[in-house]
């Protein structure tokens, strides 16, 4: 499976972890669009985003 993270999908294969830059309106709006399924996780640190796919 690739890794996808696009506004309208995220897509992770098994174990991936992913860290970007991106602020508290970017991570509002990804946990959002993920709502509440189990994976991707997603987590916010001033200034970094990370999702992992466990």
């Amino acid at each position: 499976m690739n890794t996808i993270i696009t506004p309208e999908r995220i897509q992770l294969s098994p174990g991936t972890v992913v860290r970007m830059l991106g602020s508290w309106t970017e991570y509002q709006i990804m946990s959002q669009q993920i709502g509440d399924r189990f994976s991707p996780r997603i987590k916010y640190r001033p200034g970094d985003l990370t999702s992992t796919n466990t």
